[in-house]
């Protein structure tokens, strides 16, 4: 039972930790390839890291190209205005885009803290999905009505920790993004 616990809490953690990851890189006053690189695009209910589907490199210091090799993939990020979501600035060329970061501006800082709360609420429901297979599974595994409780009440407490800090860790870095 403890073992089927303890699983199922490091799934969640799991899941903490990756939301921790996307932000670990960030830092809005020097926006660079390393943050580039691990800009999250979800195309057709798949996430990608933006350095898996393109090679971007520095133009100067503020401009950046970016080489698609599937141009599926860039005429479907071009439809759904992901640069321009975040405020960049785009020109585009047939198998590349020249991406321009502005000047930090309260604008640019919303935007950007935007799509990192687009990037919460798809972990928090990351979170809350994981939380009804464990709860289908707790129902399958277990028998006893006493063991059923005991391992829905701990899982619980748990999930409620792990919302808990996914909530401070958005909140705190959040703070850092309109305030840096």
């Amino acid at each position: 039972m403890l073992i089927f616990i303890t699983n199922k809490i490091l799934i969640l953690e799991k899941i903490l930790k990756e939301f921790n990851n996307s932000f670990k890189n960030f830092n809005i006053k020097n926006l660079g390839l390393e943050t580039l690189n691990n800009l999250k695009i979800r195309i057709e209910k798949k996430t990608f890291i933006l350095e898996e589907i393109c090679l971007i490199k520095k133009i100067e210091k503020k401009t950046f190209s970016l080489y698609f090799n599937d141009l599926n993939k860039l005429k479907k990020i071009l439809k759904m205005n992901f640069f321009e979501n975040f405020g960049f600035q785009i020109k585009k060329n047939k198998t590349n885009l020249e991406l321009i970061i502005p000047n930090l501006s309260l604008e640019f800082r919303n935007n950007i803290l935007k799509i990192f709360k687009e990037e919460y609420l798809y972990y928090k429901e990351l979170i809350e999905n994981n939380r009804k297979k464990i709860l289908l599974e707790i129902k399958n595994n277990f028998k006893s009505k006493d063991d059923v409780l005991y391992v829905e009440k701990n899982i619980n407490k748990e999930i409620i920790n792990i919302k808990k800090k996914l909530s401070e860790s958005f909140e705190k870095n959040s703070f850092k993004i309109l305030n840096d």
